[in-house]
């Protein structure tokens, strides 16, 4: 489970967080691996849900904590038709910011697929933690 969080730690890291910056441009230097499940359907908390539904139709990136928990979310829009699947190449800690690298992959040649659109998203928990999170 997510441990609860302290307000007194998490006001600190978030000033050092805000002098520190984040970014994409140069592949950061992985300081530590973190700890994370992929979740779905009834695991995923209602209000999130509501979220993902909200902006599922265009690409989006999101974050929300409940009860403890970091939950990352990485949506690549409406798709054609079914068949994607997102493979997750990394989740980890660079200095203050947390990095999620994802990548979406297309229906194989071969394999049957419903024309009806979809709308491919994933959804992983981990501890709550305040650092801001750089999707890749």
């Amino acid at each position: 489970g997510c441990s609860p969080h302290r307000p007194g730690i998490l006001f600190f890291l978030c000033l050092c967080i805000i002098l520190a910056g984040c970014s994409k441009s140069e592949a950061p230097k992985k300081t530590n691996t973190v700890e994370f499940t992929v979740v779905s359907g009834t695991d995923i908390p209602k209000e999130l849900q509501e979220l993902i539904k909200e902006r599922q139709k265009n690409s989006f990136e999101l974050t929300f904590s409940d009860n403890g928990c970091l939950y990352v979310i990485k949506g690549y829009g409406k798709q054609s038709s079914g068949g994607y699947s997102i493979v997750i190449h990394d989740f980890y800690q660079s200095g203050d910011c947390l990095y999620f690298d994802t990548e979406l992959f297309g229906p194989k040649k071969d394999e049957p697929v419903s024309g009806a659109p979809s709308y491919p998203y994933i959804v992983i928990k981990t501890e709550y933690r305040e650092n801001p999170v750089v999707f890749d």
